[in-house]
């Protein structure tokens, strides 16, 4: 008899779990998994963001110097757009755009395109973009100071200050903004013989 008894009884413990069991141990899994793919989620997010944000600052950061070594070696800095863009002319007040003379005599301007958000390069009558598509200029501005030849009122080396901002991303939740500044002296020495 005692053999009986103890057979039902280990019978019994391998029954099983009961259907309120499994329904409380899938919802807590439920739960917990959740919380897991939102945290997997945000970090696939913040990746993302970085790596446009890493994107966007090696375009500018080969933009800016493509433009700084083109201003620091140039003459005839002139931030106005009519007129006669080859004559130096200060703008303290800032522009979008500036007409520069090269080391080869080229006119070269930089401005940023309405239809496309880019910073453009324009030499002669050609015009290409200098940034990338991936990158929206929102705010493109040139300030030139001490441009015109040295002279007993002018003693300042010509230089100018470029301000860009912009942002990154097609998304709001991806997008990265962006601003920066850098200020350029001409090489040469301002002197007129």
């Amino acid at each position: 008899m005692k053999y009986l008894f103890y057979k039902k009884k280990k019978d019994k413990l391998a029954q099983g779990f009961t259907l309120i069991e499994l329904m409380v141990a899938s919802s807590l899994f439920l739960v917990v998994m959740l919380i897991v793919s939102g945290s997997i989620l945000s970090v696939f997010s913040a990746n993302n963001k970085s790596k446009n944000l890493r994107s966007v600052m090696d375009n500018l950061n080969l933009t800016l110097e493509s433009m700084t070594r083109t201003i620091r070696f140039g003459n005839n800095y002139n931030c106005g757009s009519t007129g006669n863009t080859a004559l130096p002319l200060d703008c303290p007040s800032g522009s979008p755009s500036l007409t520069i003379t090269d080391v080869s005599g080229n006119q070269i301007r930089y401005s940023t395109s309405t239809v496309a958000t880019r910073i453009s390069r324009t030499i002669g009558a050609n015009t290409y973009y200098i940034t990338s598509p991936d990158v929206t200029i929102t705010y493109l501005k040139f300030f030139v100071l001490g441009s015109a030849p040295y002279t007993s009122t002018d003693t300042r080396q010509p230089r100018v200050i470029i301000l860009v901002s912009g942002y990154v991303g097609d998304k709001a939740t991806t997008r990265s903004s962006f601003t920066l500044q850098t200020t350029v002296s001409q090489r040469d020495l301002d002197f007129t013989e």
